[in-house]
């Protein structure tokens, strides 16, 4: 699968808020007011998408939003640190 711009900010928002387990899931509201470009149903498209891949998964409810944290496939295809890339 070929994750798009939008995809690989989401999952960085997970890794940089340590989204990393069920209980520590962030809702789509919380991430979309982090990313602040997408609407939230552009945001819950991608996460449907990178669920079916096994780069992200369902967390604990938050009320009644469900949750959603960086698998380990995830935190794997993400690059290293920003730093790392070259020619950006």
């Amino acid at each position: 699968m070929e994750l798009n711009r939008c995809a690989y900010v989401i999952l960085g928002i997970l890794r940089t808020k340590n989204a990393t387990d069920k209980v520590h899931g962030l809702t789509i509201a919380e991430i979309s007011a982090l990313e602040r470009v997408s609407k939230p149903n552009t945001i819950h498209k991608r996460i449907k998408e990178m669920k079916e891949n096994g780069f992200v998964d369902d967390g604990v409810k938050a009320g009644k939003a469900k949750t959603y944290y960086l698998t380990e496939k995830g935190l794997n295809i993400l690059p290293e640190k920003r730093e790392e890339k070259k020619n950006v």
